[in-house]
């Protein structure tokens, strides 16, 4: 803001030198009537609107392109490049890029200025730092440049497409304590109901029971011994990591902060969980659904929830998603809740599934002014010994 008024009021001082000089030689020469004089009023005259039309010819013919990142990860910095060709034979003295940006997402400069000489290319590189996940507005918005003598500021607008991708950070959530319903790999391992036949687990000896289907040729014949394929089974119970995007009720950083912290923190436990061999649905209340059953497949968790948008109306809540997973399951549930919201509603299922043999847990993340009845919904939990952690802005868990 400080710059830019610094660039009008050179304009201004200019503009005050300019009329009182024209101003002068007009009176001097309609009294003097001296030709020269004339002569100079014309050219005072003609030459705004001549450094105007030349320095505007100038500023169509620039040719600008740019270079910007498709992803970065949030607390990483970057680099934007814009590239300016002047194809004319005269320089533009002052020219001004100005930039468009998130004011909470992304923290870079909003304008940068430079000289650029006849005929030459220059390439303006803006380092910006990424501060919250989720896709943004990043890019060249429009030129300024000042004509010739300094009286007028032209801008032409660009608005050239582009948009980052900040991808959100994984938090360790190794650190907290959850008891879920497992089915151990021993016991899993020869429960061939639900198996995943691209995944080879394991390989052991064989058995009268198995299946020659399963023999590994090519071990037992390096090995002299018959020895079978152990693939990945899915027996293992999965669980299911709910995020509730309703939109927080924060204004500006602390909202983007908190609902970082949902998304961090769901993917941490999300990896821990498949760290651990357990198989995890990763829901939202947007609609979408991505399940993972090894490691390898977080990275699919991972991209698809970079670009969770949080909205005033999800179309679903946490309580209709934990209700029809527990008539939909014929087994025991694992199920861990990650919201802003925690209502009666909420804490009625939890104890309702807690009583069936259901595991279910609620991640509560709490705003500097809480709400009074997610407050006492969170001290009754806490009270009955239900599984559930409250996180705030100031306490959340370690960045792995």
């Amino acid at each position: 803001m400080i710059a830019r008024l610094r660039r009008l009021s050179r304009v201004t001082v200019n503009r005050v030198i300019y009329l009182p000089l024209l101003l002068a030689v007009m009176i001097f020469a309609i009294t003097s009537g001296e030709r020269m004089l004339y002569i100079s009023v014309m050219v005072l005259v003609v030459l705004p609107p001549v450094s105007f039309a030349i320095t505007f010819i100038m500023l169509q013919a620039l040719v600008v392109t740019q270079d910007i990142p498709e992803t970065i990860v949030k607390a990483e910095e970057g680099v934007l490049r814009v590239r300016l060709h002047n194809r004319t034979p005269l320089p533009f003295t002052n020219i001004e890029c100005r930039f468009i940006t998130n004011e909470y997402a992304i923290e870079t400069s909003d304008s940068q200025s430079s000289v650029l000489n006849p005929l030459d290319t220059i390439v303006q590189e803006i380092p910006f730092y990424a501060v919250y996940r989720g896709k943004y507005q990043l890019g060249l918005e429009e030129i300024w440049v000042s004509d010739f003598m300094g009286l007028f500021r032209l801008r032409r607008k660009y608005k050239i497409p582009g948009e980052i991708l900040i991808l959100p950070q994984v938090v360790d959530f190794s650190g907290i304590p959850f008891s879920f319903n497992i089915m151990s790999e021993a016991s899993s391992r020869f429960d061939h109901r639900d198996e995943d036949y691209s995944i080879i687990s394991d390989i052991r000896p064989y058995i009268p029971t198995d299946s020659i289907k399963r023999v590994h040729w090519k071990l037992t014949a390096k090995r002299s011994e018959w020895l079978v394929k152990v693939f990945q089974s899915n027996a293992l119970n999965c669980v299911s990591v709910i995020v509730d995007s309703l939109a927080i009720s924060a204004k500006g950083e602390e909202k983007y902060l908190l609902e970082d912290q949902i998304v961090e923190n769901a993917l941490g436990l999300a990896r821990h969980c498949l760290k651990k061999a357990m198989p995890v649905d990763f829901i939202d209340t947007g609609g979408s659904k991505t399940r993972a059953i090894t490691l390898q497949q977080f990275d699919i968790i991972y991209h698809a929830t970079a670009q969770l948008q949080f909205s005033k109306e999800p179309p679903l809540n946490p309580v209709a998603i934990l209700t029809n997973m527990l008539n939909d399951s014929a087994s025991y549930v694992n199920a861990i809740v990650f919201t802003s919201k925690l209502d009666v509603a909420l804490y009625e299922r939890v104890v309702n599934a807690m009583d069936k043999g259901h595991f279910t847990a609620v991640v509560y993340f709490a705003t500097k002014k809480p709400i009074r009845e997610y407050e006492r919904m969170y001290q009754l939990m806490v009270g009955n010994g239900l599984p559930c952690f409250r996180m705030t802005e100031e306490v959340s868990l370690d960045v792995a």
